[in-house]
């Protein structure tokens, strides 16, 4: 059925600052005292509406323990949701929005932060690190921030990039991460502004983007990026990379080489001269710039193609953007590129650029250097090693896989180059039973198992092709360099060797465990970057998974339409919730002896571009991103609005359902975030009723035991969905403090007709009876099932015979038209 199913993970919303704060983005203490419930939700003002309630402020204490600070500031959902905070003063200062006058709020207003319940508190641990976080993106900003938090990491988080500058300009931190896209000023010129300033040259610096092309690759390391990567939910290989980068720091302070490690050279480097006019192309060069490329006598001056030629196809296209920039105006031109030179070694050289100048003539002369910066001693050896290899698996990474693309392939090569991304089904559930170190030990026996697949590891190379090389992408995601194929079906055929090499059964912490692999295949052509031979691999990947896995798919252009589309529909939900396109419908529920309406499901609406989207395709998306997070959160507030305003219209004994993904119960924060719901919407628990599905309860059974007796204890009902679909253990179903189950339309659809829908509804009425809970059957349309579910003893139903899912002022209008008195019997006529 078309139902919301969400959960959240919990992250403290970020307090408005008073103006007197020191330091931007620090959590300002409070003398409040702790308030005695659990949870206090403290009503400052409310302003009434025509059909519901909104509480204009939250303040949210912790009680039953020490002072904590209190947590303030405006709410992600505006007008739609609660907000953590008192009245704002004249002026105020945000961390996030700067001095704000009285009665303009800033954009944060807007920007999607979870309710007060899912706050998590910081702890007096000594951090890790301290980061800042710059991204526009509210949901990413949540998202992100909870999980560096929940891992040790102390975060500001900003979402405007000016005021993360004052805050790198007030020193104290140890990294920064950096969205790309974001609007006024980008990732890039963020970068620039903050290797510019004395405190933030030597920081490291990774870049956070849902841009996967060279082009954007490039103009990360050229504003100083340390690294760069693309955006995801794996919150494991996000803190690799961050403590990656800090250590990778530390050797940097420790050999005094700071940020240039890998650019500036030592003083016996060799440097060559070099002045080049633009016009005629020509280029004048120093004996030690030619005895650098191993170029015995040159001629006085040379084209410039002849020097361009030893650098690789990307790196050409790259220097000369970057010059026709510089002789536009734009910055000037200080790049690392690899040659290989006339003597044929391959060399890392940095292009500095001293000046322009006007020639007699009015023809430009560009100045300029070449500095040796291949790798010599041991920190730039060490240093290499931490910037292109991976350290838990010892494989290289994407920026070497990146580099080995984009060199020329050998003289006298035979064969296609290829490239196949191998991922792992279910990686993310089979990491979270294992624990962490065990699943570092599956990863490194992974990567040796596919290492023994390379043309070093076995006894011969295959005629149809080879693997060259393994490369850790991160994390579970590994992308095997193809050599010497034939054509598209000798890279499916490897393909599909790696899915078979996976069967055989891993041995990890007395566990034997059988892996399944989705693998995409790309037989790439000479015109493509490496990142687009990359990227195509990885959809023929995704497909393969969406197919069931354990396969391996070739890339069809078709692929590309197809993944471009759900990119841009996860870029749209980020902003769902700031956008207001988000909406709750409710479905009566109705006692089918009287017609009385017992009760609402809330149902998640997506309105996008005008136009509604299936459920069953965002919802999915939202689970696999982690926007189901402060989604859930979300529909907690508005159903216990609902609730609320169903409870002023009279309508007290009617119930309000919202379902939940399972993942929610993962974090440990339901009762707390429906807790503080309850209380800041003033309706009692007992009306209040959580649904989940009975796969996703038994996915986990004895975490979800724990949590949902914790939620039972407030009083809030919780009910089974879709039973009978699942496969569940009617042993742990004794065990869960269940209210309700409800019967799946699958099997209600067609129970008038059907003997085997019939009994499987009659014992889920018994059983519902012999374990004193409420019965609700689904999906009921047509008068004929409702009879027949009411000689079975089903009475409590809802479907379309009843009405659609509407909106709140719509389903409180039904419920007013269907207040029929207890004990008056429904007729045929009232139908």
């Amino acid at each position: 059925m078309a139902a919301m199913t969400a959960s959240g993970t919990p992250t403290s919303p970020a307090p408005d600052c008073p103006a007197q704060a020191p330091n931007p983005g620090r959590t300002v203490p409070t003398t409040a005292t702790a308030a005695t419930a659990p949870f206090a939700v403290v009503r400052r003002r409310r302003r009434p509406r025509s059909d519901t309630m909104r509480w204009e402020g939250w303040v949210m204490r912790l009680g039953n323990g020490p002072t904590l600070p209190e947590i303030r500031g405006p709410h992600p959902f505006g007008r739609h949701a609660p907000s953590v905070g008192r009245e704002r003063p004249q002026a105020s200062r945000s961390r996030r929005g700067g001095r704000q006058p009285a009665g303009r709020p800033s954009s944060a207003e807007h920007a999607p932060r979870m309710p007060a319940a899912a706050a998590s508190f910081q702890t007096d641990a000594e951090p890790e690190a301290r980061v800042i976080l710059v991204d526009d993106d509210p949901m990413g900003l949540l998202l992100t921030a909870r999980a560096l938090r929940e891992r040790g990491f102390e975060v500001l988080d900003f979402d405007r990039p000016g005021d993360a500058l004052t805050a790198i300009a007030a020193g104290g931190v140890d990294c920064v991460i950096a969205d790309v896209l974001m609007p006024g000023m980008d990732g890039f010129e963020f970068c620039r502004r903050v290797r510019s300033t004395r405190d933030g040259e030597g920081l490291p610096l990774l870049m956070l983007t849902s841009l996967d092309e060279d082009e954007a690759t490039r103009r990360a390391y050229e504003a100083g990026a340390s690294d760069y990567c693309i955006k995801s939910i794996n919150w494991t290989l996000l803190v690799h990379r961050i403590r990656q980068l800090l250590h990778l720091g530390r050797l940097e302070r420790e050999t005094g080489r700071g940020r240039a490690a890998i650019g500036p050279v030592t003083p016996a480097a060799p440097v060559g001269a070099f002045d080049w006019q633009p016009a005629a192309r020509r280029l004048r060069g120093s004996t030690d710039l030619f005895r650098l490329l191993d170029w015995r006598d040159p001629p006085a001056s040379i084209h410039d193609r002849h020097l361009l030629a030893l650098a690789s196809p990307a790196d050409r296209r790259a220097l000369r953007r970057a010059m026709a920039r510089m002789l536009d105006g734009g910055p000037a031109v200080r790049r690392e590129i690899e040659v290989r030179t006339r003597g044929g070694r391959l060399r890392r050289v940095r292009v500095d650029v001293h000046q322009v100048v006007s020639t007699v003539g009015g023809a430009l002369e560009v100045s300029g250097a070449v500095h040796d910066v291949t790798p010599r001693d041991v920190a730039d050896a060490t240093v290499y090693r931490l910037t292109h290899y991976d350290g838990l698996t010892g494989l290289p990474n994407r920026t070497w896989l990146l580099e080995r693309l984009q060199r020329p392939r050998p003289t006298g090569s035979t064969g296609r180059l290829g490239l196949a991304v191998l991922d792992i089904d279910r990686f993310r559930q089979i990491g979270e039973a294992l624990g962490q170190e065990a699943t570092d030990r599956l990863l490194v026996e992974l990567a040796q198992r596919l290492r023994r697949l390379t043309a070093s590891g076995s006894s011969a190379r295959d005629s149809a092709g080879w693997i060259d090389a393994v490369v850790n992408l991160r994390g579970d995601a590994f992308a095997l360099l193809l050599d010497g194929l034939a054509d598209a079906d000798s890279a499916l055929a490897i393909g599909r060797r790696a899915v078979e090499a996976l069967h055989e059964p891993f041995r990890i912490a007395a566990r034997e465990l059988f892996l399944r692999a989705s693998v995409g295949v790309h037989l790439g052509d000479d015109d493509e970057s490496a990142a687009q031979r990359i990227g195509h691999a990885e959809l023929a990947r995704r497909a393969a998974s969406a197919a069931g896995g354990n396969a391996a798919l070739a890339f069809d252009p078709s692929m590309a339409g197809a993944g471009f589309d759900r990119l841009e529909m996860e870029r749209d939900l980020h902003y769902a919730l700031a956008r207001r396109e988000m909406s709750m419908h409710f479905q009566p529920q109705v006692d089918a002896t009287d017609g009385r309406v017992i009760g609402f499901e809330a149902l998640m609406r997506w309105v996008r571009g005008g136009q509604t989207q299936p459920a069953g395709t965002f919802i999915p998306l939202a689970e696999e991103t982690g926007l189901v997070v402060p989604l859930g959160e979300w529909a907690i507030v508005e159903s216990c609005e609902a609730l609320a305003a169903l409870r002023r219209r009279g309508h007290r004994d009617c119930t309000m359902s919202v379902n939940l993904s399972a993942q929610q119960l993962r974090t440990g924060q339901l009762p707390r975030v429906i807790s503080a719901a309850l209380q800041a919407s003033g309706v009692p628990a007992g009306s209040f009723e959580v649904e989940l599905t009975e796969s996703g309860m038994m996915r986990d059974a004895e975490v979800a035991v724990a949590e949902l007796t914790a939620l039972r204890a407030l009083g809030a009902g919780l009910a089974v969905d879709d039973f009978g679909t699942g496969y569940s253990s009617l042993a742990y179903l004794t065990r869960l403090p269940l209210t309700t189950l409800k019967i799946d339309r699958s099997f209600v659809q067609d129970i008038d007709l059907s003997d085997r829908s019939r009994a499987v509804a009659r014992a889920i009425v018994a059983l519902g009876a012999n374990l004193q809970l409420r019965v609700v059957a689904e999906g009921v349309e047509t008068d004929s099932q409702r009879r027949t579910l009411v000689e079975l003893g089903c009475t409590l139903q809802q479907g379309w015979l009843y009405g659609r899912a509407v909106p709140l002022d719509e389903a409180l209008a039904f419920a007013d038209a269907h207040r029929i008195p207890a004990g008056v019997a429904m007729t045929e006529g009232d139908e």
